[in-house]
């Protein structure tokens, strides 16, 4: 019997080995080829593109961000998961492709299709009006969509042609913009599970789902205050590249059923009788009218499919623009980019990691060729801890007497704000998300939980700080200290951002609150310096700082080998098995999820809950 279990043991382990090193060889394998033909790619990239008579075919599924991140954390799920390539597009190179379009007296037309395209509601207002002044130069634009909401319908709206298809079951959904939340309070009260929350800041609505059934007034005059005015730029926006009456826009908002009892529930008919868009196509209709306009031809050569007008993608077109700045420059303008929920640890999507942030600070640091940072701030803020790590690398960075520059994209709140506090001029986009400056804790309790099923906590401490655990209700002297962490919290951080904005403590403290506010109207109560794209804050920097002769510098962390083939295969457009496609919202929510876990823990937020934008 002896014999036959040290046959099986030694069976098992050849066959183990022989299993990993099949393993490997695979993986091995499939990196290889993939990195060659990555590098293939790669070179054969650049190719000479002649765009003469050509159609662009101006179609991103994805998300448009500040900067691509590149890699995720897990390696191994990425070889063997499954799923759509995730696809990030950097804002900056979306508005150089359509101001080169703008300027193209070669091209035919751009053929226009959003529907799988995320953005955030500031960067698409300068998509928007990208489009329409490549509209304006005379190029013809032709959107061709299956539906579209609020953001999406804003860039197709400024097409020369809008399409829209006839059996399209979402139609145009134009409806604004709104914000709901779960109310749990009574959920986990009838799960006798408490959570205690510790806030500074009125306007702070973070922790209201745990503490609320339903909205509260604060809540509702800053998020109102904030969205109106957007609102009302994209009704403005939408109409004026529809050539649309004012008010068309609010009332099919508001009178949607009314409209479409009135076509038998026919949608796409409502759309076009109030001139939401030119004609409706079926897919094979809008194909056939391309040939007609345009003439046939094969839209990708790449690709075995139905013919249509001889055209270019966005990629191949972006690689034949050259770079804006002067390549040969030794001055460097350092971006760092802080985007998403801030989070210690590495980057990842929908994470700004905070240790990946301060080795890309601490990169331009050492850089003598930087004369100047300014960072790039698309973020709802996060973790206390976190932020002031960020802070403090460039104050470490401005010790070396160079100046950090803020530019603020779609959102720069709460811990967003955090990480400018050491900056010297803060530029802002009108309609950014800014503010929220407060912070909170919240803290899970199962007291009563353990009660009802009959579990018993007892045990001893060696001192009265040790004596507490989640397991049971929290004690009023645990939650004075907490609340009073808290607040000092919020303290140093009004105070902070008062002393970066030249500000006594009480004045900004009436601004402050948690309440968030629009780019203008904080630049209006002292929170910003100035109003402007980061294109406008590239010149100024220049100027202030009298480079002539310069170029910009987006800093990245260092990557992992795996990362590097990644990257390659990613610019070549190699087909990897990734997992499914974070969208921008996904991306956020995720993050926060890991924000919020506290395991009994204290641990401060600085999140901006409020910043939320649905449709």
């Amino acid at each position: 019997m002896k014999k036959i279990f040290l046959w099986m043991e030694n069976y098992l382990n050849k066959f183990r080995r022989v299993f990993v090193a099949l393993v490997t060889l695979g993986i091995l394998l499939f990196v290889t080829f993939g990195l060659l033909g990555g590098i293939a790619g790669l070179f054969a990239g650049d190719e000479e593109i002649d765009t003469t008579d050509q159609v662009l075919y101006f179609e991103l599924s994805g998300v448009i961000v500040d900067q691509p991140q590149t890699g995720t954390p897990d390696p191994l799920t990425i070889i063997l998961g499954g799923g759509d390539n995730p696809t990030s597009y950097a804002l900056r190179d979306v508005l150089k492709v359509l101001e080169s379009i703008a300027e193209d007296e070669n091209l035919k037309a751009v053929y226009l299709d959003v529907d799988n395209l995320s953005m955030g509601p500031t960067s698409a207002l300068a998509i928007a009006d990208a489009i329409k002044n490549i509209t304006d130069s005379g190029v013809r634009v032709i959107s061709y969509t299956d539906g579209l909401a609020t953001r999406g319908y804003l860039l197709a709206s400024q097409a020369s042609e809008l399409y829209l298809n006839t059996h399209s079951y979402l139609g145009i959904d134009a409806a604004g913009f709104s914000r709901k939340r779960e109310y749990m309070k009574d959920f986990y009260n009838n799960i006798k599970i408490d959570y205690e929350i510790f806030v500074a800041g009125d306007f702070k609505s973070g922790p209201e789902p745990y503490t609320r059934t339903n909205m509260s007034e604060n809540d509702k005059i800053a998020w109102n205050a904030f969205a109106d005015p957007l609102w009302n730029r994209y009704k403005n926006t939408m109409e004026n590249g529809r050539d649309l009456e004012s008010g068309v826009i609010q009332s099919y908002g508001d009178n949607f059923d009314i409209l479409s009892n009135n076509e038998n529930g026919d949608m796409p008919r409502v759309a076009l009788n109030l001139g939401l868009v030119d004609g409706l196509m079926t897919h094979q209709e809008i194909r056939n009218y391309m040939i007609a306009e345009f003439g046939n031809g094969v839209k990708n050569k790449d690709l075995d499919e139905d013919e249509w007008p001889q055209g270019i993608s966005y990629g191949e077109y972006l690689s034949t623009l050259d770079d804006t700045y002067n390549e040969d420059a030794e001055d460097l303008i350092a971006i760092i980019n802080v985007e998403g929920v801030i989070m210690t640890g590495q980057e990842a999507p929908g994470t700004a990691g905070s240790d990946s942030i301060v080795e890309k600070i601490n990169k331009a640091k050492h850089n003598d060729d930087v004369k100047a940072m300014i960072l790039r701030v698309n973020s709802p803020g996060g973790d206390v801890y976190a932020s002031e790590l960020i802070t403090n690398a460039l104050a470490d960075f401005k010790s070396t007497e160079r100046e950090v520059y803020v530019s603020m994209g779609d959102i720069a709140a709460s811990g967003g704000v955090w990480v400018t506090t050491n900056s010297t001029e803060i530029w802002a986009e009108e309609t950014t998300l800014t503010g929220s400056i407060g912070v909170y804790s919240i803290i899970p309790t199962l007291g009563r939980a353990l009660d009802w099923a009959g579990v018993n906590i007892d045990g001893v401490s060696s001192t009265k700080m040790g004596e507490w655990d989640p397991s049971q209700p929290m004690p009023d002297y645990i939650k004075k200290y907490f609340q009073s962490s808290v607040d000092g919290m919020y303290e140093n951080f009004v105070s902070t951002v008062a002393s970066n904005r030249g500000m006594e403590y009480d004045d900004m403290l009436k601004i402050a609150g948690g309440r968030i506010w629009a780019g203008n109207r904080a630049q209006e109560l002292g929170l910003v310096d100035s109003i402007g794209s980061l294109e406008d804050v590239i010149k100024h920097v220049a100027e202030v700082n009298e480079l002539e002769d310069y170029k910009v510098k987006y800093f990245t962390r260092d990557l992992e080998p795996w990362e590097i083939f990644l990257e390659i295969s990613r610019n070549a457009n190699i087909e990897l098995p990734y997992s499914a496609t974070r969208e921008l919202l996904l991306q956020e929510l995720n993050a926060f999820e890991q924000l919020v876990k506290q395991d009994g823990k204290f641990k401060p937020i600085s999140y901006c809950s409020e910043c939320e934008l649905f449709n």
